[in-house]
């Protein structure tokens, strides 16, 4: 966490304690504990701002992770040692692309750190309303990402196309078990991806073989 991201996370505190998430110092994030999991706001200075005119460009991220589906995800070798404490089931960006950035300029850090935090409490608001209860229902998880096998959206359950596959295919056989056979015929007419074919046709194979 860089010294940005600790004066608008000193700001937020009260606001997220509010909402009964805690400021992790292990992941550098507001975190809240659930019995299917957790869920976890992230605050993110996406940019280094250099020379006159310049800007820290902030955002967010709304988390939710699902123990039953990470356990299992875990297992496919994409993320290893403590790291997997904290892989999510579904992100979300409460920031509508269309926006203009919430930004920090060089020449005047405080009033936009206050400024900023203010629009990112908002943030946290609407993901309260939108996001998190919603998403807390594990069949409602699965409906969202295989309504449409491997779309691209928001929120989504992985940004690399091996990640999300194996979590929708996971996701479909604990929940929805009839719908696995389509989310796993759009992985395989997949042409390319992170992964060489070889390995994703391996972790293919271990999620086929799972007892969830």
């Amino acid at each position: 966490m860089d010294r940005i991201e600790r004066a608008i996370t000193k700001i937020l505190r009260p606001k997220l304690a509010e909402h009964g998430f805690e400021l992790s110092k292990k992941w550098d994030c507001f975190v809240r504990k659930q019995n299917s999991g957790e869920d976890s706001f992230v605050v993110v200075n996406q940019g280094t701002a250099k020379g006159a005119g310049k800007f820290y460009e902030i955002n967010c991220f709304a988390d939710v992770r699902h123990e039953r589906v990470e356990l299992p995800w875990n297992t496919l070798g994409m993320v290893y040692g403590e790291d997997q404490m904290h892989t999510w089931t579904l992100q979300y960006k409460p920031r509508e692309r269309h926006l203009p950035p919430m930004t920090v300029s060089l020449t005047s850090v405080e009033a936009d750190v206050e400024h900023v935090a203010g629009q990112l409490a908002d943030l946290l608001d609407h993901s309260e309303k939108v996001f998190y209860p919603r998403f807390a229902d594990l069949k409602e998880v699965e409906e969202w990402v295989n309504k449409n096998p491997l779309a691209d959206t928001n929120p989504t359950a992985g940004g690399a196309i091996e990640h999300l596959a194996m979590r929708a295919l996971i996701l479909a056989k604990l929940v929805n078990p009839p719908r696995y056979a389509a989310v796993r015929e759009a992985f395989l007419a997949l042409e390319k991806g992170m992964f060489p074919r070889e390995r994703r046709m391996a972790m293919l194979q271990r999620v086929d073989e799972m007892s969830l």
